[in-house]
């Protein structure tokens, strides 16, 4: 049987307001890469569209070091269709267990069950994939980052030297930027793993 991952407890990220007030000693660049590479990818086309409007991909692209945490190579990612009827094992994952809150109802409100299931979301009833299907991406992002280096994924973001330190970090940073705008980010990471899908 294998382990579910665990989502533990994680240090809020520095808002970047804070960061400039505290004068904290990381880098704008070190911060950036920090706060938004989990949700980046290298090159997106479109820059000015994803640079403006406020979106969770915004600083990085802004910024320009969108590729760097890929050392270069190209991203290649599968789309939750793929993790529908691949991989079933991780179906039993539980949402709650791994992003730390309730999976998002349609309207948005973060208060479907706590025992809906990765397989739920992915080939259960519709209204389980969230406001914007952000569950339902939300899943395959995920699925994405802790299958790195297997089934054609290249997303190296979790891992030391990487964005994000462990599998709960990238999780609960997906699940923060969701609870601010679900729809919104449901659809970001729809253009992404359209844009990158291998």
């Amino acid at each position: 049987m294998q382990e579910q991952p665990e989502n533990k407890s994680i240090e809020s990220t520095v808002s970047p307001v804070s960061a400039h007030a505290t004068g904290s000693g990381k880098s704008r660049r070190q911060f950036l890469t920090k706060a938004t590479a989990g949700l980046v990818i290298a090159s997106l086309p479109a820059r000015s569209v994803w640079a403006s409007g406020g979106g969770v991909a915004q600083s990085i692209v802004a910024s320009g070091h969108g590729s760097d945490f890929a050392g270069g190579d190209p991203i290649e990612l599968r789309s939750p269709g793929y993790w529908s009827n691949h991989e079933l094992h991780q179906h039993k994952y539980n949402f709650y267990n791994i992003f730390g809150g309730r999976a998002f109802t349609k309207s948005g409100f973060p208060s479907l069950k706590t025992s809906l299931t990765f397989g739920d979301i992915l080939v259960g009833d519709p209204k389980f994939k969230g406001s914007g299907n952000c569950n339902f991406h939300m899943v395959g992002i995920y699925l994405n980052a802790i299958n790195h280096g297997k089934f054609g994924i290249n997303y190296p973001i979790i891992g030391f030297g990487q964005p994000f330190a462990s599998a709960s970090d990238f999780a609960k940073y997906l699940y923060n930027k969701a609870l601010l705008d679900p729809n919104g980010v449901g659809s970001e990471l729809s253009s992404i793993i359209d844009n990158y899908h291998t």
